[in-house]
């Protein structure tokens, strides 16, 4: 067991997009962002999605299974912001394992924290990394309450 934070706490159905229809790495990561616009403002996520978008050019956040982490760091925001897709047939994303990625945990942290942004990635590494088949289930989810129930159920999992 792991005491270590828990994804679902940090995000909203409402920051969950089932089946997005994107085909290309930019559009997912715009969305994503997008899906904080009403928190955020428009300005504020065109901001963060040029940063995305930048540290996506340096190295994939595909970290392989079927997933990808993008995340940054920005002084736009004053605390951790979550967000989760899926789509139903992959998108390119240069992953270290050269698939196509189905499942993406967007995480947008202020600047001034280290923390809290490395221990939301640990959360969803761990996930990861205890199944490898967890962008195919959450992949089947129909609806942002039914993914949150898979996630807040792989949580008790491995979590306490």
């Amino acid at each position: 067991m792991y005491n270590i934070i828990r994804l679902s706490e940090q995000l909203s159905e409402k920051h969950i997009i089932i089946h997005s229809q994107c085909t290309n790495a930019e559009g997912i990561l715009c969305e994503m962002v997008r899906a904080l616009s009403d928190e955020l403002g428009p300005e504020v996520c065109e901001d963060i999605a040029s940063t995305v978008l930048a540290r996506e050019k340096v190295r994939s956040t595909g970290i392989g299974r079927n997933v990808a982490v993008p995340h940054t760091r920005t002084a736009s925001v004053k605390q951790l912001h979550c967000v989760v897709a899926t789509t139903e047939k992959g998108i390119e994303f240069k992953a270290l394992d050269g698939k196509p990625v189905s499942l993406f945990f967007l995480i947008i942290s202020p600047d001034f924290t280290v923390g809290p942004h490395l221990t939301i990635l640990s959360a969803i590494c761990l996930l990861v990394g205890k199944n490898a088949d967890i962008a195919a289930e959450f992949s089947k989810a129909r609806s942002a309450e039914e993914l949150m129930d898979l996630l807040m159920a792989e949580e008790e999992k491995y979590m306490i």
